[in-house]
C-alpha cells in the first residue's frame, strides 16, 4: 500500500512517515526543500518538493497513494490573516482535490479541537458541537482551522471523496516540550500556570495519536468520518503536572486567570480566546473509541518520560 504524507517534516509528520517506514510501507512525502527533507529521503521516504501552495507538487505527491495524510499546516509565527487562509484552507482544499483526481482511497485530515468555542457548564463537546460561532475573535490558526475543517466536511459531502477528519488537542512527543497547558510560561525550574488547577487538559502523545490516524487511514466504508480525540478525557492540569515534574523535576505554580484576562489583549491574545483557555472543557472521545478500536497504548507516565529523554531542551 502506498502512502502520501503532506507534513512530512513537521513534528507530527515525522512520527508519523517513521512508523510508516518502519513498517515498511511506501511513503510519498511532500516537503519544502530542506535538511529534514533530505533527512527522510536518506530513511527511504520519495520526497516530492513543494509545499501546500503548488498544486502541481500536490497531485505529484499523492498519485497512486491509497491512503494520503494532510497532517501540514501554518501553526504559528508570523503570517498575515492571508497567509494562514491560504495554506491552511486553500492547501486542504488543493490537497483533497487532489486525491478526487487521483482516486485516493481515504485521505486524513489533521485538524483541531481549536474548532470549537466556548462551553456551557457541564457540557461535553462532541463530535455534533458546532463550530466556534465567534471565530473571528480567536487567533489567525484557530481563524483557519476553523474554516478548513468546515470545507472537508464540505468537500467529504459533496465530492464522496472518504475522509476522515481527527481534532486532537496539544500534541506532545519525541523531540519536543512538555507543554505546560493553554496558558502558561517557564521562568527556570518553576512552570507558571494560570488557571484552576482542578481543569482538564486536553493531551495527545504523537505515537498514541499516529495509533489513530493508522485506523482511521484503514477504513474502507467509504464515509465521512469524523473523530475528537485526547488521550484522557479526565485529565486534570494538577494530575499532569505532578506526572510531569516528577519526570523532568520541575515545580509548576498555578496562578488565577484574572492577570490573563486582563493582560491578555495587551499581549494580543483575544479575550475570547484567554476565556475559552480558562474553562474547564471536556471533550467526549467515545466515538474513536468505539467505531474504530483506539485506545492510547502508551500511558501518560510513561509518554512523559520519553518525551523528557528526547527533549532537545534536556530537562
Amino acid at each position: 500500500m502506498r502512502v502520501g504524507v503532506t507534513g512530512g517534516t513537521g513534528f507530527l509528520g515525522r512520527a508519523l512517515v517513521r512508523r510508516l517506514l518502519a513498517q515498511g510501507t511506501p511513503v510519498r512525502v511532500l516537503a519544502r526543500p530542506s535538511p529534514r527533507a533530505d533527512e527522510l529521503e536518506a530513511q527511504g521516504a520519495e520526497v516530492v518538493r513543494g509545499d501546500l501552495n503548488d498544486a502541481a507538487a500536490i497531485e505529484r505527491a499523492v498519485e497512486r497513494a491509497e491512503v494520503v495524510y494532510h497532517v501540514a499546516a501554518k501553526i504559528e509565527g508570523p503570517g498575515t490573516k492571508s497567509e494562514f487562509f491560504e495554506t491552511n484552507v486553500g492547501g486542504t482544499e488543493r490537497v483533497l482535490t487532489a486525491c478526487t483526481r487521483a482516486g485516493t482511497g481515504r485521505a486524513v485530515y489533521l485538524s483541531s479541537i481549536a474548532v470549537y468555542g466556548l462551553v456551557r457548564d457541564g457540557e461535553r463537546i462532541d463530535e455534533s458541537t458546532p463550530y466556534d460561532e465567534a471565530a473571528d475573535q480567536r487567533d489567525l490558526y484557530a481563524q483557519s482551522k476553523i474554516a478548513a475543517d468546515e470545507l472537508a466536511v464540505s468537500f467529504a459531502t459533496k465530492t464522496g471523496l472518504p475522509v476522515s477528519i481527527l481534532r486532537p488537542g496539544i500534541v506532545y512527543g519525541h523531540g519536543n516540550p512538555l507543554p505546560l497547558g493553554l496558558l502558561g510560561f517557564r521562568a527556570g525550574k518553576t512552570n507558571v500556570v494560570f488557571g484552576n488547577r482542578d481543569h482538564r487538559i486536553p493531551l495527545n502523545y504523537a505515537e498514541n495519536l499516529v495509533d489513530a490516524m493508522e485506523l482511521a487511514g484503514g477504513l474502507k466504508d467509504g464515509k465521512l468520518r469524523q473523530f475528537v480525540i485526547v488521550d484522557d478525557e479526565n485529565l486534570t492540569l494538577a494530575q499532569y503536572h505532578r506526572t510531569k515534574s516528577a519526570a523532568d523535576r520541575t515545580r509548576t505554580l498555578f496562578l488565577p486567570g484574572w492577570p490573563v484576562r486582563l493582560g491578555g489583549p495587551l499581549a494580543g491574545l483575544p479575550a475570547h480566546q484567554v476565556e475559552r483557555a480558562l474553562q474547564d472543557r471536556r471533550y467526549d472521545t467515545r466515538r474513536i473509541r468505539q467505531e474504530i478500536g483506539w485506545a492510547p497504548k502508551v500511558p501518560l507516565r510513561e509518554a512523559i518520560e520519553q518525551t523528557v529523554k528526547s527533549d532537545p531542551q534536556k530537562h
